[in-house]
């Protein structure tokens, strides 16, 4: 049955958000055609537009992404239209939110996918690339420190998200202004888990002498790579521990609206 909620929910989010993914790629494309140093000044600065029309979207993408999870997905799902449906189908609360829970991390991924390829699309060029390279690539190290960059940028957008999921589940267990303490429980969880990461941050670079020197060595992108295998798995930790700990509240009943 879990797989089956977890088709429903993608379906779902992915109809809303796919539109955004659509027109982004169509505004990539023509950037692609029209940004063009060489080109005449009208069709540059129509071009310098369409540019400032993708960033934008990629901003979109992830707001949307985001809402969409947390308010169509979630919050309609389990507390709001469609929750008297959701409630009488022979799945657990466990089921309902390990299939949010997933959907979020294959939404938020298909969406910083769409928005890696877009930008390539729409900004590739091979000076660019060789930049880029330089910066990201330019031997293994780097490339392992550009990975896990990425992956810690990923786990904090599901953070953010599974944030949005615990404060909806406190909010709607008070009696009123539910939505107000929803963004309430949402911001202060978000908080909290950031004091977390930083505290444990904190306790790396008492205890460890090479870690120590990402603060007072010139050569601090060496050691970049340090703090980065600290924050990943205290982010999964912190992840994990939340989605436990919420499907644990909602296991002591739901009140509908």
């Amino acid at each position: 049955m879990l797989v089956k909620l977890l088709k429903y929910d993608l379906t779902k989010i992915l109809k809303f958000i796919s539109v955004f993914y659509i027109i982004t790629l169509t505004l990539s494309i023509l950037t692609r055609f029209f940004i063009n140093t060489d080109s005449p000044f009208i069709v540059f600065i129509i071009g310098r537009i369409l540019s400032g029309a993708v960033i934008s979207m990629f901003a979109n993408i992830l707001i949307n992404c985001i809402m969409g999870i947390w308010i169509r997905s979630f919050a309609r799902n389990v507390y709001r239209d469609e929750s008297y449906l959701t409630h009488t189908l022979p799945v657990t609360k466990k089921q309902i939110y390990l299939s949010k829970f997933l959907c979020v991390i294959i939404v938020a991924a298909i969406s910083i996918a769409v928005i890696t390829v877009c930008a390539f699309i729409a900004y590739y060029t091979d000076a660019r690339w060789q930049i880029i390279k330089q910066m990201f690539f330019i031997d293994n190290n780097a490339a392992l420190i550009t990975l896990l960059s990425v992956l810690t940028v990923f786990l904090e957008l599901i953070n953010l998200i599974q944030c949005g999921f615990t404060g909806i589940i406190l909010g709607h267990r008070q009696n009123s202004a539910k939505v107000g303490l929803s963004v309430l429980f949402a911001f202060v969880a978000q908080i909290v888990t950031q004091i977390i990461v930083l505290a444990f941050t904190g306790i790396a670079a008492l205890i460890s002498n090479d870690f120590r020197q990402l603060f007072q060595s010139q050569t601090a992108a060496v050691e970049i790579q340090k703090i980065l295998y600290w924050i990943i798995p205290v982010y999964i930790i912190i992840i994990v521990f939340t989605a436990m700990l919420n499907i644990k509240i909602l296991n002591k009943g739901v009140d509908v609206e």
